[in-house]
């Protein structure tokens, strides 16, 4: 409930964070600045649109557009589904290397971002219940 920054893994004020995978177990990540747009609510679900390109070289990196969405599964269960969607840079190279490297990476990307974001979800919810038992 306090929203999107508050849970965004690794965000600081200024909108810049970090994204990235794990290779071999060695974590690999490239500082972005975020955009998270005003969440998007309905009686069922939310959807946060989101943006993140890198800080430098820009052009080297694509800029992903994508959202977050939130929607219960049933009372105790909520669906958290992070998507995006980019051009590769670089023209004709960057697309060959899309399709042989740069697509895992980026669905790979995209899994630790939503486990990421899911952990601190349910921190966020454990507290809250915790407090709640004590009043």
């Amino acid at each position: 409930m306090s929203g999107p920054r508050k849970w965004f893994p690794r965000l600081s004020g200024k909108g810049v964070g970090s994204v990235g995978v794990h290779i071999g177990g060695v974590p690999v990540s490239k500082r972005v600045v975020v955009t998270l747009g005003d969440p998007v609510k309905t009686a069922t679900w939310t959807v946060i649109p989101l943006e993140w390109k890198a800080t430098f070289p820009e052009h080297l990196f694509p800029r992903m557009t994508g959202r977050i969405e939130l929607a219960p599964v049933d009372n105790m269960v909520t669906r958290l589904t992070v998507s995006g969607m980019y051009e590769p840079p670089l023209g004709r190279l960057g697309k060959g290397l899309n399709e042989t490297l740069m697509q895992g990476v980026a669905g790979t990307t995209v899994k630790e971002l939503a486990e990421a974001i899911a952990k601190r979800l349910e921190a966020a919810v454990s507290t809250q219940a915790r407090k709640q038992a004590k009043t």
